[in-house]
């Protein structure tokens, strides 16, 4: 069976896209599932939570958006983490100097999904052409948000961007969860949020949620998972839990 795509998305920035993509990727490797990561960010943040850096004039995913033909095997780099490798980003790239199809990167990820079980994009906070093009290569969308009015929006945002690209551009597209992060239910706001998440997308797109955790921040400041970092923390446990919903419900779907 072929890889699943897996796009780690949100409209809004700030609601730890990139925090979920790498521990969440460490959690999958763990268990024995092959994952590549794809960072699709410019920021380039999903490699540096694995250590890896990319050299001048290295390729990086970003060169399918200047309409470099050169396969992706290419810029993969692997990781010392166990069964995780990643597709990195060009930290220098400032958008697209072509028109690129909405289909291209799916394209050219075609190639690798066959040697992955999972593949996971890490994506930027924006509705441009590259949200497009990672909504198009994907079977499934996980869209971490916070608990606030504004980050309940953005989610709002983002699953018209979903639904559109669903029904127009990607007929693959068929599973949409929504992840609290930061979730702490003590507080009045993050209850009335999710009731409102569960009253507008239903129970069951709604995940179990990561629990705030220092931990995860200090990780990224070491570049490693959490669960190479501190592996007896909270996070671990949440991320352990996700790591579950997704391999039955979407890797084995």
């Amino acid at each position: 069976m072929s890889g699943r795509v897996i796009a780690v998305s949100n409209r809004k920035g700030g609601t730890a896209k990139t925090t979920t993509t790498v521990n969440l990727a460490a959690a999958l490797g763990d268990r024995g599932w092959r994952v590549l990561v794809v960072d699709l960010d410019s920021q380039g943040h999903a490699g540096f939570g694995f250590g890896v850096k990319v050299a001048p004039g290295q390729p990086t995913v970003h060169d399918v958006f200047r309409g470099t033909r050169a396969p992706l095997t290419e810029a993969i780099q692997a990781t010392v983490y166990p069964n995780v490798d990643v597709l990195p980003a060009d930290r220098g790239f400032d958008g697209l100097s072509a028109a690129i199809p909405p289909r291209s990167l799916a394209t050219a990820l075609r190639p690798l999904i066959e040697s992955y079980r999972v593949v996971l994009i890490d994506t930027a906070p924006t509705a441009d052409a590259l949200l497009i093009s990672a909504l198009a290569s994907a079977h499934h969308v996980l869209i971490p948000t916070t608990l606030h009015h504004l980050a309940i929006d953005g989610v709002g945002q983002f699953a018209r961007s979903f639904f559109r690209v669903a029904t127009t551009v990607n007929a693959d597209l068929h599973g949409l969860s929504i992840l609290p992060v930061q979730l702490d239910l003590r507080m009045t706001m993050q209850r009335d949020m999710l009731g409102r998440l569960i009253s507008r997308f239903g129970r069951d797109r709604l995940l179990a949620g990561i629990r705030p955790d220092i931990a995860l921040a200090e990780a990224f400041g070491r570049q490693q998972p959490v669960k190479y970092f501190k592996p007896r923390t909270r996070s671990v446990e949440d991320f352990e839990v996700l790591c579950d919903y997704v391999i039955s419900r979407i890797i084995s779907d």
